[in-house]
């Protein structure tokens, strides 16, 4: 196309020229983004080497499933349930009252320690002064009432009035009657009616369960007869677990001397239990075992009838999975992740249980390969 010159203006050089559309940088545009591209592939592909050979053991070990071998023990175990007998002795109310002290229960206190302290209370007080209660209100709040008008007789020297069998005031509130131990012992508040029991007792769990019992505790502001149970003190240096078992296992318990136990009110603790009574009754099939335990700890106070397990064997060894276990060239044992080369390691099996075996024959923290049908000996793996 010719450009048009205005008017009064000379022709140039440049009036000839013309513009044509350029190719050149259209070009230089493209062979720069396939050089990006490029070098994005390459970064691309750099990456992904890297994360392989960082994520490569931890893919590999997923799909061959390998564990690390530890050190652990199995059990060959028994459980049971059986009646908790102690020596026990009962402690009485010195004389009819209200129970204003006590001390706390669940420690071993010593011989002359004063358990309770009871406040003399006649039938016919105890009688007026349960009349008086309003619904909303406790015996024990009408009896610390009266212990203070009481008091405040004794205070002014002058009898409470309208009382019946108060006797003289200032003696009366004086006479406070102190339970004290006649030995050291642990001291529980509670009675649970099974106390006077022999040592030597065999129960089933049915019988056990059908056997009513009543419970008592001493409480402060509790009011007691004169003679009535109230506390007890028991033998926390030992005591015993009664069992009644068939002939077998029976005949077989009958034969260890002691044996390793774990009850379930505590099952974190593994004691020793020493047989000290075996009777083996043919005509009824039963035998009938008394074990001593020679320890204490928290809760065997509180129970009569307990579920336990009688540890039998205890083995310790290496630990591994049972799908590891292979057959090779006649030999039982397994596949090993030996820096990255699959080996076979002979092993021998001392137990099994729940998916598990303990073996012999193998270091700990070799890498055991679980999926041993994904590879063979002498194998690289990476």
């Amino acid at each position: 196309m010719t450009r048009q010159r205005r008017p009064g203006t000379t022709a140039t050089s440049r009036d000839h020229l013309e513009v044509l559309p350029g190719k050149g940088r259209r070009f230089a545009h493209l062979r720069q983004a396939s050089v990006f591209y490029i070098v994005l592939g390459l970064v691309a592909l750099l990456v992904l080497q890297a994360a392989y050979h960082w994520m490569g053991p931890f893919i590999l070990a997923r799909r061959l499933q390998v564990v690390t071998a530890a050190m652990g023990h199995m059990e060959k175990k028994l459980e049971v349930e059986g009646l908790i007998t102690r020596q026990e002795l009962l402690l009485t109310a010195p004389c009819s009252g209200v129970i204003i002290e006590l001390s706390p229960p669940g420690e071993r206190a010593p011989a002359g320690t004063t358990a309770a302290v009871i406040v003399p209370l006649t039938a016919a007080e105890r009688e007026r002064l349960e009349k008086e209660v309003e619904p909303e209100e406790s015996l024990w709040e009408k009896v610390k009432d009266y212990f203070s008008s009481l008091a405040g007789a004794a205070s002014e020297s002058e009898p409470a009035k309208d009382l019946p069998g108060t006797g003289t005031l200032p003696s009366r509130i004086e006479e406070k009657v102190p339970l004290v131990l006649p030995e050291a012992g642990l001291l529980l508040h509670r009675l649970d009616g099974w106390e006077g029991l022999e040592e030597r007792t065999y129960l089933t769990a049915e019988q056990f369960a059908a056997t009513p019992k009543s419970a008592f505790e001493a409480k402060e502001g509790l009011f007691v007869e004169e003679g009535q149970p109230v506390m007890k003190l028991i033998d926390n240096w030992q005591w015993h677990f009664n069992l009644l078992l068939p002939l077998e296992p029976g005949r077989s318990m009958a034969a260890r001397e002691t044996v390793l136990c774990k009850f379930a009110f505590a099952p974190e603790k593994l004691v020793t239990a020493e047989l000290v009574a075996v009777e083996i009754d043919s005509k009824k099939e039963e035998v009938r075992l008394t074990y001593c335990i020679r320890e204490q700890f928290p809760g065997f106070e509180n129970l009569r009838w307990a579920a336990a397990e009688l540890i039998l064997e205890r083995e310790e060894g290496i630990i591994i999975p049972a799908a590891a276990l292979v057959e090779h060239e006649g030999y039982s044992g397994v596949f090993l992740n030996q820096g990255g080369m699959v080996k076979f390691q002979e092993i021998t099996v001392l137990a099994s249980k729940d998916g598990e075996l303990l073996v012999e024959g193998l270091e700990p923290d070799s890498m055991v390969i679980t999926r041993p049908e994904l590879v063979e000996e002498g194998q690289r793996l990476n």
